[in-house]
């Protein structure tokens, strides 16, 4: 039997060279997004328990064991931005990206923030329908975000 939970995520300046390949290459396959070990070290990710990674027990703590990334940060004096949410296609629509909201909306409650913004690429309609679905709206238009073109601001109430 598979034992998957989310746990801590570290700060992404701290990992080691082979956690951030994994990343990369997680990225790349779930949302066409390339990241570089440097860009992923400068994500400025603080140390706090909103951030947090879908680990694969019985592989852990070999990189392979990830199965999901969500790091976050306070933003301004009341809000909270996810700056990377992502997990592997086999455990999307299965209430592992739930669970991690939750207990990010939780966290992010408890500490005093009201609204949470992030950025999604405008052809993720599948992600754009889970923001959706916990209150997001999309806010503003960002022309050439990404590299593949537009992305979408997307704002609501925790």
């Amino acid at each position: 039997m598979v034992n998957i939970q989310w746990m801590y995520g570290h700060e992404p300046k701290t990992l080691p060279d082979d956690w951030k390949e994994k990343i990369q290459s997680m990225f790349l396959s779930e949302t066409g997004e390339e990241y570089t070990h440097e860009s992923i070290s400068n994500l400025p990710i603080p140390q706090w328990s909103g951030n947090m990674f879908l680990i694969d027990q019985e592989q852990y703590p070999t990189p392979e064991s990830l199965l999901g990334v969500l790091w976050a940060l306070p933003h301004g004096q009341n809000g909270v931005r996810i700056a990377a949410f992502v997990l592997d296609s086999k455990y999307q629509s299965c209430g592992w990206g739930g669970k991690a909201w939750d207990h990010l909306v939780e966290i992010s409650r408890a500490a005093g923030k009201i609204t949470i913004q992030l950025e999604v690429k405008a052809e993720n309609s599948r992600a754009q329908e889970f923001y959706k679905t916990r209150g997001l709206t999309v806010v503003k238009e960002l022309p050439h975000y990404y590299k593949s073109g537009l992305g979408y601001e997307m704002k609501g109430p925790l």
